[in-house]
């Protein structure tokens, strides 16, 4: 097989249409994606768009500098080194800040360092694959999708959760509005694809959500976790545009992979989430 590798890898044989690739949130469990993109580009699919909600965006944006097998396995690498403390820094802050009536538990200083290392400085316009980075805005609560401005700042406040982090400031077009994580508008951004998408584009959803209620809340954290994935429930998609295929990839919802930021599965959902692909690969041949 032909692995994709640097340089624009050329649209696949048959395909009439960009390949428009939607990374949801989803925590922890967005090393299941680094399976997706395996197979998806094994199989010689390559994304001419990336849109990304939560850790969604960072996957995307690692990707979207080089959109080849070379650059996933890149990106599996700096998954295996995750871990809470590297998203968060020290816990023992948390009590800190609620002593000091701060409106979050977590200074973003560690997950500004990671966003910076994994996909450097820069602009979201100056990257070689078009990129869009979900976020929710804050004063009117609905999905907003950024292709220019800041790169850091953008994923910054797309992993943003509320109460977790604090909002980020991004600028708007009557001054700057706060952001916050993309998942408490739509942890799913079909609409940052459906937006831009022609007719001949094919949209695959990398979907790593997992709805199912979590089973023991230990913490407020854990309250504060399972009243978003609550609000994900209640999330419909809109309707892609006509001419558009969408393919859906979903994650196995009955896996349970811990709290958020457990990432003492991540060789687990590596696998899972390329099985997940190869299955809708199949189907998709199977349906032709």
């Amino acid at each position: 097989m032909n692995r994709p590798r640097r340089g624009r890898p050329a649209t696949p044989q048959g395909s009439t249409g960009r390949h428009i690739f939607v990374l949801s949130g989803g925590g922890s469990r967005g090393g299941a994606q680094v399976g997706m993109l395996r197979a998806l580009m094994g199989a010689g699919i390559v994304p001419d768009v990336l849109v990304g909600a939560s850790v969604g965006s960072l996957n995307a944006a690692f990707v979207s500098r080089a959109p080849t097998l070379d650059r996933v396995d890149e990106l599996a690498g700096l998954w295996r080194g995750m871990s809470g403390r590297t998203l968060m820094g020290r816990r023992h802050v948390a009590a800190l800040n609620v002593a000091l009536r701060r409106p979050y538990l977590f200074q973003p200083t560690a997950l500004r360092t990671l966003i910076t290392t994994w996909v450097g400085d820069g602009r979201i316009e100056e990257l070689p694959t078009l990129l869009r980075i979900a976020t929710t805005d804050l004063s009117t609560g609905r999905a907003a999708h950024h292709d220019v401005g800041d790169l850091t700042d953008t994923i910054l406040a797309s992993a943003a959760l509320p109460a977790v982090f604090p909002p980020v400031h991004l600028p708007g077009p009557d001054g700057p509005r706060l952001h916050v994580d993309a998942g408490v508008s739509a942890n799913m951004p079909w609409a940052g694809a459906f937006e831009i998408a022609r007719p001949g584009d094919t949209v695959w959803g990398l979907d790593v959500t997992r709805t199912a209620p979590l089973r023991v809340m230990h913490n407020p954290l854990d309250v504060l976790i399972a009243s978003l994935v609550a609000t994900v429930r209640r999330q419909e998609p809109p309707a892609a545009p006509a001419g558009v295929t969408v393919r859906h990839l979903h994650l196995d919802n009955d896996f349970d992979c811990g709290r958020v930021f457990d990432f003492s599965h991540t060789g687990t959902l590596f696998r899972l989430g390329e099985q997940a692909a190869t299955a809708a690969l199949v189907a998709t041949a199977a349906a032709a």
